[in-house]
């Protein structure tokens, strides 16, 4: 039985209910995946009065609407699911930590490996990427792969790539690699070759056409050709381009939008035109591939302009998009970097429009962005702000971009479970969205599918997100969409209903994209492209996009946008505080304000990619400094907020680097919208100065070293952050420090 989630009823419902029976309140299934119990119990038992056991290690919320239980720290096995919650396709994600008598902590992952209840009325974990390997088409063992490797150095920099070894925990849905839980890794370092070790099974049992190619890249692997996860996601690209070209795929798309019942205009705009419903059909080797493009804007402004900077960024991307992808052979990344730069075009035009009318803080007009820009079996998901995309298959439908919201902030940074924090107030505050700030401080959140059969995206404004609604009828909605007993333009139009009858209280946009492989590739790979150089290659494209702007100035509007002003609080050792200040933009239904949190190194994605030696998980070496007078490089404690009329910095110094010192690039973080932060880790620092010297290392201020003085190596591990712009001249990438030198990074 599961308790109605209505606090003000809670009436005990069947399992295989939907709605209350009393109520008609939704009822939520959450199945969740327990880590850390050496022994739950019987199927029918509860775990801690609450959680009804269903099989090997799955429970049931039976009370879905009490907030999970959480302490107020986390272990720290805890943290890097919180840090990767941004790869929400892949990765599960914390749902309660139960402490378990012992000093022991028993962790429920929600989103986890768990399929569909069966016939049985039994959850089942979805079935293991080894054992329907040999059963899946050539380019869908691709895209398995490919994911893996996209996986590798985000799971690296939190020390958890060891899941990615461990074939049981890949579990697969479809064309997606779902993990089933993380392994910290143990203190051996692990290495990239290491892949090719697990991989080289799966070659010998790959598709014909596949095997040359995967058992080469194996053997790279396994040799160390590969240094860097880059060179193996470019390599598989490749790949996948040359396969996915003789693949026939189809799609079908629609999109539309609503004002609402209770808003005087509609502010939400939509590429291609509200009403849009059209098919395609992209054959093998086409030299015509007309890229397709979505877009789904939510304007925020009120009266001031949200309707203005929505069509603003619509016109501006189309515009960038169309004028970058005529040019021919452009690779992922290549493609990645156009949207990139197309997003923060539009993000500057509406900023500029705002700075020209002289509009201040709540006054500047702003817009949220999905978008999905389709390139054969390929489909590049943008987004900024908290307009969202779904992906949705026969057994589930999964939110697959992180909202720009206060509560993800937090979640990212370990402040708490997204289902706590996310009922805090504020919660829903964005930290981001098109317009409000120069494109330097705006961080486009972008991924890729790979469309290998049948596939549903959803892209939608939070007039139709909001209160959980995808969640509450995907199965009867977009489930006959994708299984083509209903077409797109009728699905869009129902989700416009529902969201105006059970929402109502805001514009609404639908954008669908349904997608199917036709007729498999199955031409066969050469195993020379198994390099660790690839020149990825694909044929020249067009995009048609609008080309009248949106009126100069912004209509009457009937509300304000409030804006939302937080501080965060920087506690630093020494004892000072230092107080930065920033603005958190909000929707107009949520005028609430976000609690006050302490700053910690955020990770996020730049929009200028960082110099190679300089990139996160790579190792650098400190090079001669300019003169032998000059002081080692300062590894200061946290960032800190540098004037650039007065760049002189006075942030505790917890270390120094003189020249010769090996260093780990851990994350990157900018301080204010002009200065980069690099944190390090130290594994090998050099001594330039003699036994009579002050340690380089110590805090304190160092003696000056003589050039002569001769070199000491000290593996140190310490971790510090310093100022991009001071360290780039002075390091050279180390592509494969020796085992001594990585000693220290392990400490």
């Amino acid at each position: 039985m599961i308790n109605c989630p209505n606090l003000s009823c809670q009436t005990p419902n069947s399992e295989d209910t939907n709605t209350c029976s009393v109520c008609g309140t939704p009822i939520p299934h959450h199945y969740l995946w327990v880590v850390g119990a050496a022994q739950l119990g019987q199927p029918g038992d509860y775990l801690y009065s609450r959680y009804e056991i269903k099989g090997e290690r799955i429970v049931l919320d039976t009370q879905p609407g009490l907030i999970p239980e959480s302490p107020p720290e986390f272990p720290s096995f805890v943290l890097p699911y919180l840090a990767l919650s941004g790869y929400a396709l892949n990765v599960p994600r914390p749902y309660a930590l139960l402490q378990d008598g012992e000093g022991g902590a028993v962790l429920l992952l929600e989103d986890a490996a768990i399929a569909a209840k069966t016939a049985a009325d039994i959850p089942q974990l979805l079935p293991a990427l080894n054992d329907c390997w040999e059963g899946a088409s050539p380019l869908r063992q691709l895209n398995w792969l490919w994911q893996i490797a996209q996986l590798w150095q985000p799971f690296a920099t939190e020390r958890v790539v060891s899941s990615l070894l461990e074939l049981p925990l890949q579990r697969v849905e479809g064309a997606t690699v779902r993990l089933l839980e993380l392994r910290s890794d143990s203190t051996d370092t692990v290495e990239l070759s290491h892949l090719g070790q697990v991989w080289q099974p799966l070659a010998e049992r790959a598709h014909a056409g596949l095997q040359d190619f995967l058992q080469t890249l194996c053997q790279r692997l396994e040799a160390g050709e590969f240094t860097q996860a880059e060179q193996l996601i470019a390599c598989l690209d490749s790949a996948v381009l040359a396969l996915g070209q003789g693949q026939t795929t189809e799609y079908e798309i629609a999109v539309q939008t609503d004002q609402g019942p209770v808003r005087q205009r509609n502010e939400d705009a939509c590429y291609p035109a509200s009403g849009t419903h059209q098919t395609y059909t992209i054959v093998p080797q086409s030299r015509a591939l007309q890229p397709l493009l979505m877009i789904v804007c939510d304007g925020i402004g009120g009266h001031q302009g949200g309707d203005v900077a929505s069509q603003l960024a619509i016109a501006a991307i189309g515009e960038h998009l169309n004028a970058k992808l005529t040019q021919p052979h452009l690779s992922a990344r290549e493609i990645s970097a156009a949207i990139e730069t197309a997003i923060c075009a539009a993000n500057d035009q509406i900023a500029q429009q705002n700075d020209s009318e002289a509009r201040q803080a709540r006054d500047r007009m702003g817009t949220t962005l999905v978008m999905a820009l389709i390139l054969g079996p390929q489909i590049y998901i943008a987004h900024v702000g908290d307009s969202r995309a779904y992906a949705i298959s026969q057994r589930s439908c999964r939110q697959i971009t992180l909202d720009d919201d206060v509560a993800a902030r937090e979640v990212r940074l370990g402040y708490g479970f997204y289902r706590e924090v996310v009922d805090h107030p504020g919660a829903g505050a964005l930290v981001q969205a098109l317009g409000m700030n120069a494109s330097q401080s705006l961080y486009p959140n972008l991924q890729r599918l790979i469309i290998d059969d049948e596939s549903l995206l959803l892209l939608c404004s939070d007039g139709l997100s909001d209160n959980d609604r995808v969640e509450q009828f995907w199965r009867n909605e977009l489930l006959p969409v994708l299984q083509q007993r209903q077409s797109a333009a009728a699905g869009t139009a129902t989700l416009i209903q529902l969201a105006n009858t059970y929402n109502g209280h805001d514009n609404v946009t639908v954008g669908l994209i349904r997608g199917r492989a036709v007729d498999a590739a199955k031409q066969p790979l050469p195993a020379e492209l198994a390099s660790p150089t690839p020149v990825a290659t694909r044929p020249a494209a067009t995009i048609i996009a609008p080309t009248a702007a949106p009126p100069a100035k912004a209509r009457a509007k009937s509300s304000l946008l409030p804006l939302l002003i937080g501080i965060i609080g920087l506690i630093g050792i020494a004892g000072g505080l230092i107080a930065f200040f920033f603005s958190d933009l909000f929707r107009e239904r949520q005028q609430l304000v976000p609690p006050v949190v302490n700053t910690v190194p955020e990770l996020s994605t730049p929009t200028a990619a960082p110099p190679a030696s300089l990139r996160p998980g790579t190792y650098a070496r400190i090079q001669s400094l300019q003169s032998s007078s000059e002081l080692p490089l300062p590894l200061y404690q946290t960032p800190q907020l540098v004037d650039s009329d007065n760049p002189a910095l006075s942030g505790t110094i917890v270390g120094r680097l003189p020249a010769g010192s090996l260093v780990q690039v851990i994350r990157r973080q900018e301080a204010t919208d002009e200065f980069r932060w690099i944190q390090l880790r130290v594994c090998t620092s050099t001594n330039q100065a003699g036994n009579d010297q002050a340690d380089p290392l110590d805090p304190s201020e160092p003696a000056r070293p003589p050039a002569s003085a001769a070199a000491a190596s000290q593996p140190t591990g310490n971790e510090g952050w310093v100022l991009e712009s001071q360290l780039a001249t002075l390091v050279e990438a180390v592509d494969r420090p020796t085992a001594a030198e990585l000693s220290g990074c392990d400490r």
